[in-house]
């Protein structure tokens, strides 16, 4: 076929407009398909089997045979980056069911599109709230501190105070210093749901060093480095300053150095204000900070400044303390102790009248203004201060050191502040019978300079100045005397404090053993932690014939077991004479109402120790009512050395559970009936029961309500709580020729003995 130029051109033109309409129709399909595919940060497969298996969820990854979308959307399979839309569709057909209502995207996404965060996490909170019953994995926003990804650890903000914590996603590494919403397992960080774009500020951060171009910071017990934003003009602090730093995008964009700071003894510290001796009292900023510079660089608790000491510098910042910077060791020679107003059991006085050097000042709480302090010391060194306070009925009214009196608003707190050597000489024979053994008074003597050591380091009674008061509530001071044999094994055993693993031990000790000691966890009815050295155990001479001991910590648990060997005398006991290692309590009248009392008394002060049966078999806090006749009470459980730990009562209206050795000494107390000592003598208890190791049998009477208790006998031994060293024990040891290391030995294994100045040395 011939075709001239017309129709070639003819021709032409009718190829090149088809061809030009091929080329709008795809490019339109292109853009179109563009448009279509989800913009965003994309979920990774990481993070999703993380979760997954966190949510204990078995889902092998289904290769996905899709091409890769025009925006890099990567394929499904091994190796791949991003969690795909035909993955999240075959997850959901697997563990999803029609009522979970779980979100179908499928009108957003094609099968080979990797799924976006924000959709992925939609759904997840819907697999969390169906397979996550027990909410272990939950959702909260965190500020990433540093990262170590050689240890797997990351450092946050609050929870670097406990240690570091594991994660799981590696996009923690690429986020230190930024504030992000998190979802966490325990301690584990997971995976990062956003990165919040919010600036994150850090109050009272101690800056290290000033390096080129960042600082070098420490922040709750955490060391890391920040670099500054180059978009943003940042004047450095100096070097060992406190800062305030304000984060953005993992940089500081704002540094305020805190420069103003006094130095002074600190008299007293409460939840509110810390005072500073020649200062006076300053209010807390939320976010003070207490720092350790010496030795280890740490983050202390406000607990741990030292009251008494001078050993501090306190940041101010409009007249707020932002920051506590202990800069060296101070010595713990000095304890300051409350005297208590013993009269009215209150820790303060209307009226106190101080002689020193012949001088009488009287002092009322109505004549000084809240907030006045007043110091009292002899220009003589071995002369002493006497106070004379309302109602006291201590034998001692001359105290060593200096007396202070401050104002409150409750009345005036009196407080003695002296050598702990010194203190010494007043407590251990207010504790300890001055007629008792020498190498008994220096074991006694260990122990309480341990005890005052720990509360000098971190005090009892912060808020009043005070480490310790001068009651049972710590130790006895000056209910006895001074007397020459307890000075002497004061000075003999001068700086030695009782040790376990480097630190003075939590030591404690009592009265009596029935022959055998608890432990302190069942001292405090099945609550707090075990402590290695106190421990339960036989209170008896080592046997030497080969025989196993019958009785132990364990077996005494057993009730049938505990009652055999409280019914008898043991030769081997070290305290089988003392009159308190047996005794016996016969309440042939129970009084129901007063039984009750009692049982409410203890429940408000410690609510979940006194316990009501609720509908089923369980127990709960709630007030006590009537309880009617009472149907049974029983030891229902014992601890170590066969301590009762729970005390059930049964009664018309409810069923009670009684917690802890001392909670049952006071409700089965009458106040009214005498124990009988096993040398015949007789004492009406006031408060408490002689202790926790007892059998109990109950006397009924039959009428029309079924049997009824009328009243009960205990069987019991020992006085006191029965942990630590048993002082009659010590005793009985001392007689037979055991040194103080032996007797401390027994009572409490895997301790040392080691000087005060070699435990600050380490």
């Amino acid at each position: 076929m011939n075709f001239n130029a017309k129709q070639f051109a003819k021709l032409a033109l009718i190829f090149f407009g088809l061809l030009f309409l091929v080329a709008v129709w795809t490019g339109r399909r292109m853009t179109k398909e563009e448009e279509t595919v989800p913009e965003g940060e994309k979920i990774t497969v990481e993070d999703v089997e993380i979760l997954l298996d966190a949510l204990g969820v078995s889902f092998s990854m289904p290769v996905s045979d899709g091409a890769e979308s025009p925006q890099d959307v990567s394929k499904a399979g091994k190796g791949d980056i991003y969690f795909t839309y035909g993955q999240y569709e075959e997850l959901c057909s697997q563990i999803g069911k029609e009522e979970w209502q779980l979100p179908d995207y499928s009108g957003e996404y094609q099968p080979e599109y990797a799924l976006l965060k924000e959709d992925w996490y939609k759904a997840f909170r819907i697999f969390l709230a169906y397979l996550d019953q027990e909410s272990s994995i939950w959702e909260t926003t965190v500020f990433v501190l540093k990262i170590d990804s050689g240890t797997g650890e990351a450092y946050t903000e609050n929870g670097a105070l406990q240690g570091p914590c594991r994660y799981c996603s590696t996009a923690f590494a690429e986020n230190e210093l930024q504030e992000m919403r998190v979802y966490m397992q325990g301690d584990t960080l997971l995976t990062i749901v956003e990165v919040l774009p919010e600036d994150h500020y850090l109050g009272s951060v101690w800056v290290r060093e000033t390096t080129e171009g960042g600082l070098d910071c420490f922040y709750h017990q955490t060391a890391f480095q920040a670099a500054v934003s180059g978009e943003a003009a940042v004047q450095l602090p100096e070097r060992e300053q406190i800062a305030d730093l304000t984060f953005r995008d993992g940089r500081i964009v704002e540094a305020k150095e805190r420069r103003e700071k006094i130095h002074g003894r600190l008299l007293r510290a409460s939840a509110e204000e810390l005072e500073i001796e020649d200062y006076g009292s300053f209010p807390l900023s939320e976010q003070m900070e207490v720092y350790k510079l010496y030795g280890r660089l740490a983050t202390l608790e406000r607990a741990d400044l030292r009251v008494g000491c001078a050993d501090t510098d306190f940041v101010v910042e409009d007249g707020e303390i932002i920051a506590c910077l202990v800069s060296e060791e101070a010595g713990a020679d000095q304890i300051r102790v409350l005297l208590k107003n013993t009269a009215e059991g209150s820790n303060f006085h209307e009226s106190v009248s101080i002689f020193v050097d012949g001088e009488e000042t009287r002092l009322r709480a109505d004549q000084m203004t809240v907030g006045e302090r007043r110091t009292y010391r002899s220009a003589n060194l071995t002369d002493k201060v006497t106070v004379e306070m309302e109602g006291s009925t201590r034998a001692d009214h001359d105290y060593r050191g200096a007396v202070e009196c401050l104002r409150m608003e409750q009345g005036i707190a009196v407080v003695n502040e002296l050598p702990l050597e010194e203190y010494l000489y007043a407590v251990v024979p207010s504790e300890m019978p001055a007629s008792y053994p020498e190498e008994a008074l220096k074991a006694q003597a260990v122990c309480a300079r341990t005890y005052a050591y720990r509360y000098i380091l971190r005090a009892g009674l912060p808020e009043l100045g005070a480490h310790v008061d001068d009651t049972t509530a710590y130790q006895v001071y000056h209910n006895i005397e001074e007397n020459g044999a307890s000075t002497t094994a004061v000075k003999e055993t001068d700086g030695m404090l009782l040790t376990y693993q480097g630190e003075a031990a939590g030591n404690y000790y009592y009265s009596t053993s029935c022959g055998a000691g608890t432990d302190v966890v069942s001292w405090q009815g099945g609550n707090g932690e075990e402590v290695a050295y106190l421990r339960g155990g036989r209170v008896s001479a080592v046997k030497d014939d080969g025989r196993e001991e019958t009785f132990d910590a364990e077996s005494l648990q057993d009730e049938a077991v505990f009652r055999q060997f409280i019914s008898t005398t043991h030769e081997e006991d070290l305290e089988k004479d003392e009159p308190w290692y047996r005794w016996t309590y016969e309440a042939e009248k129970l009084d129901e109402e007063a039984l009750c009392e009692r049982l409410r008394e203890r429940q408000k002060a410690v609510p979940l120790n006194v316990l009501m049966k609720a509908d089923g078999d369980y127990y709960v806090s709630e007030p006590i009512k009537k309880l009617g006749d009472i149907k049974k009470i029983e030891v229902t459980k014992r601890g170590a050395g066969g301590i009762a730990q729970e005390l059930t009562v049964e009664a018309e209206k409810g069923t009670v559970k009684v917690l802890s050795e001392y909670n049952i000494r006071y409700v089965l107390c009458d106040t009214k009936t005498a124990v009988r000592k096993q040398d015949g003598s007789e004492t009406v208890p006031k408060t408490l029961l002689p202790s926790g190791f007892f059998a109990i049998d109950t006397v009924y009477r039959t009428g029309k309500g079924g049997e009824t208790v009328v009243g009960y006998t205990l069987t019991g031994g020992g006085f006191g709580h029965g942990v630590g060293m048993s002082q009659n024990g010590a005793k009985a040891m001392g007689e037979s020729g055991a040194g103080y290391g032996q007797i401390l030995s027994l009572f409490y294994p895997d301790c040392e003995v080691t000087d005060a100045e070699e435990l600050r040395e380490k």
